[in-house]
């Protein structure tokens, strides 16, 4: 498969994992009685992005190529995710907030670091292979907000926005990309 397109389709479910529920979240937190603390979950989107980055950019500098960290750390969000979903199903409308809680904020935690990780594939990949990442990288990076946009579609159709629902969408997602990334091109 051409390069271009599968650095596309990365992109695509990268960002289609956070459009699963990063618009509608909200919407379900209230739906089970968290509304007075929606902001502790978007605040910690923030926390996570400050030094999740840059302790997985030094572990991915050191030991372990960069699409396979992209891939493990897919996997640890997905199962995070999954649990929070899970746990969301189970626990109805008397979801416990630390719970619920703590299963997202590891998710994101993991999550968060994917998006400077499949940066860095991206730009590996097209720079070994003598393409210019200035000219050859905004179409790519165009499939993230079409696949972020695509999931926030979806989970809307399917009525799944007050619902714990829509984070499975992201886990499975999220599961997907875990698969698909150390099939990228090795970015050591």
């Amino acid at each position: 498969m051409n390069l271009k397109i599968r650095l596309a389709l990365m992109n695509f479910l990268e960002f289609a994992v956070w459009g699963a529920y990063l618009t509608s979240m909200g919407r379900y937190l209230g739906n089970i009685g968290l509304g007075p603390e929606i902001g502790w979950f978007y605040s910690m989107q923030g926390i996570v992005s400050i030094f999740m980055p840059a302790l997985m950019g030094i572990v991915a500098d050191r030991w372990v190529p960069a699409q396979r960290l992209l891939g493990l750390c897919h996997l640890l969000a997905g199962l995070f995710m999954f649990s929070t979903a899970y746990y969301g199903i189970q626990a109805g409308s008397q979801a416990d907030f630390s719970v619920i809680f703590c299963l997202y904020s590891l998710s994101v935690a993991f999550y968060m670091p994917t998006l400077a990780l499949s940066n860095s594939v991206a730009y590996y990949a097209l720079t070994s292979n003598g393409m210019d990442t200035v000219k050859d990288f905004p179409p790519i990076r165009v499939f993230g907000t079409v696949g972020f946009i695509v999931t926030m579609l979806i989970v809307g159709f399917t009525g799944y926005q007050t619902r714990p629902e829509q984070l499975l969408v992201s886990a499975a997602l999220s599961l997907v990309l875990a698969l698909y990334a150390p099939t990228l091109p090795s970015c050591p």
